[in-house]
């Protein structure tokens, strides 16, 4: 997906497989720049909150859009609530870092966090992935990140409207499950 120039939302083109289409969260500038390979940060400084809105092609365009335009209308409150479920992530596998670090300083690497916020500086968006509607009509959808303390699979989480459903790796924010429906 980082080597195709997806238009602004609400455009997007399809490729193979998926509906790609390059959106705006507001809420998330400041983190890192992670259009690298597999969520490597890409660029020094903080990002603009761009990334990129991805969805399977067998979802309708305007469902895809639906859910789009949802999650960037509450981009606040899911940043929120995904930062929180991080932090408990961070703390539960920062001994495991700090355990396998070579020469490396620890709080340059995974320093103590006590807020949310603070996170911001260690993790960015990959990508939305947006799984549909559910049979309710909350929108479902994941956000991926990269961040410095997993770096080999990344971070992801994923949402039915703003309730946090999965947190984990990279992968639960895009492998959508039955009961999310």
């Amino acid at each position: 997906m980082n080597n195709i120039e997806a238009p602004p939302f609400p455009d997007y083109i399809d490729d193979e497989h998926f509906h790609l289409s390059k959106i705006r969260l507001p809420a998330f500038a400041g983190m890192q720049v992670t259009d690298g390979p597999y969520g490597a940060v890409s660029a020094p400084g903080p990002s603009t909150g761009e990334t990129h809105a991805v969805a399977e092609k067998q979802l309708e365009p305007e469902e895809f859009r639906t859910v789009v335009q949802w999650v960037i209308e509450h981009d606040d409150q899911i940043r929120s609530n995904l930062l929180r479920v991080l932090l408990e992530q961070y703390r539960e596998l920062r001994d495991f870092v700090i355990e396998d670090l070579d020469d490396e300083n620890p709080e340059s690497v995974v320093p103590e966090i006590s807020e949310p916020d603070e996170l911001v500086s260690f993790c960015g968006l990959v990508a939305l992935h947006v799984g549909g509607l559910s049979s309710g009509g909350e929108p479902f959808f994941g956000i991926e990140l990269g961040c410095d303390w997993e770096e080999e699979h990344g971070a992801g989480v994923r949402f039915v409207g703003s309730k946090v459903v999965k947190a984990g790796h990279a992968s639960d924010a895009f492998s959508f499950q039955d009961e999310d429906l």
